[in-house]
């Protein structure tokens, strides 16, 4: 089944190679991928050194695996494997390169996860749409990793696997808080340790020979990240990677911009182009942190249940908190939720519930994209009821974790908590 489901996610993505990127035929067959739009803007086909010659906008686990590719598909082009050194060759390439990941992923669930629930991420419709979309599935498989550790009772292996994640995408840093609480709530305090120790260490690892590298590199082209003025040489390539999600307007797919466009037509004032900026980005982290800390909090109330600290599910619902509360969404961050849906006791009206709020963003959003001069464009309407919808599926979600439990195929050892003697 997960194959199947690479094979499909392929196909959807392989339409852009067969077909080219003219008349928006990338939004209306769902083909769009960063993989080929990023291929030469961000100097991936001439070579260039992430984060010291050219800009990335993703961490630098992420930064390394594009840029690998890239000098693959060079090398491949000089053997004569492949014609030539395009966006087409690289998507082939990187979906190459991304498939035994995703694959990584099933493998490491199915001994732990029912059949069923891990048909979820094997052929759900976020792995089949966004699989090669970009490369969160490096993030995924961090995140996959690091639970099965941390429910091995491998604890610095949970921490180093979450942070690999984290430094492919930020989210896999949102469920390592819960690890730690939960081997702190079975009185395993050298355990907790041990999971910060691995996260600190591989993160560090990762990231200071490229903050290194990056040091002093000249400055991107002025507006290449819009909002960041990399013209300043006190920015290094590492650090405008977040300094660029700092400063960016909230976009399309985020209740944010919605909120902004109708407060600007009720009331006309140049805040809301300007310092709405600031606005929700601080109102956004705030209702983010609000809504991790509850969850921690409510995993700690459920500590005595048989399975201990809900670890998993405390995982869900900070992810979901960041899902409904970020001023920036991207469509393939659906795939971050589905190893955890797959998890634990979610109904699956809920989940499916999710995937369909998930499509219709996408296929209004896209739609829309083929419109976007029109400012009363009947997809932009569209659109923003896919995302108040989403929005409204994702809060069921939340309320969902607070409640779901680790749910085990049979004869599946449970989880630290119950594996573990207690030690008060």
């Amino acid at each position: 089944m997960a194959a199947a489901g690479l094979v499909a996610a392929f196909a959807m993505k392989y339409q852009c190679v067969v077909h080219g990127w003219s008349d928006h035929y990338q939004y209306t067959h769902l083909c769009y991928n960063e993989i080929q739009a990023l291929f030469g803007v961000r100097g991936i086909q001439a070579g260039l050194l992430p984060y010291r010659d050219t800009a990335f906008e993703y961490p630098v686990l992420t930064g390394m695996f594009m840029d690998l590719a890239g000098r693959i598909l060079r090398g491949l082009v000089r053997l004569g494997v492949i014609a030539r050194n395009d966006d087409s060759g690289y998507l082939l390439v990187s979906s190459l390169m991304l498939a035994p990941f995703s694959l990584a992923v099933t493998m490491m669930l199915r001994p732990r996860v029912s059949a069923g629930r891990l048909a979820l991420w094997a052929v759900g419709l976020p792995t089949i749409l966004y699989t090669f979309h970009n490369w969160d599935v490096l993030a995924v498989w961090g995140s996959a990793w690091g639970l099965m550790a941390y429910e091995r009772d491998r604890r610095a292996t949970a921490g180093a696997a979450l942070a690999a994640g984290a430094t492919a995408k930020l989210y896999s840093a949102f469920l390592a808080p819960g690890a730690v609480l939960g081997r702190w709530a079975e009185g395993d305090r050298k355990g907790s340790l041990r999971i910060v120790a691995g996260f600190v260490a591989v993160y560090a690892a990762l990231n200071v020979p490229w903050i290194v590298i990056s040091a002093g590199a000249p400055a991107a082209a002025p507006g290449e990240f819009p909002g960041v003025d990399l013209r300043d040489p006190a920015v290094n390539g590492w650090l405008a990677v977040w300094l660029f999600h700092a400063d960016r307007y909230p976009d399309y797919w985020t209740i944010w911009y919605w909120i902004g466009e109708h407060s600007a037509r009720i009331r006309s004032n140049p805040w809301w182009g300007g310092s709405f900026t600031g606005f929700v980005s601080l109102s956004s982290f705030a209702s983010f942190a609000a809504g991790s800390v509850y969850m921690l909090w409510r995993g700690w109330t459920r500590r005595g249940e048989p399975q201990g600290y809900p670890v998993a599910a405390v995982g869900l619902g900070v992810v979901v908190a960041f899902l409904i509360t970020s001023k920036v969404y991207s469509p393939q961050y659906a795939l971050w939720a589905v190893p955890l849906l797959a998890m634990l006791s979610i109904p699956y009206r809920y989940v499916i519930g999710y995937f369909a709020a998930e499509l219709a963003v996408l296929v209004s959003g896209f739609r829309w994209f083929t419109q976007i001069d029109d400012p009363e464009a009947g997809w932009k309407r569209a659109l923003e009821v896919s995302v108040w919808s989403r929005a409204a599926v994702l809060g069921l979600l939340f309320w969902q974790a607070t409640k779901a439990v680790r749910e085990l195929p049979q004869g599946a050892a449970g989880p630290p908590a119950e594996a573990v003697p207690k030690i008060r």
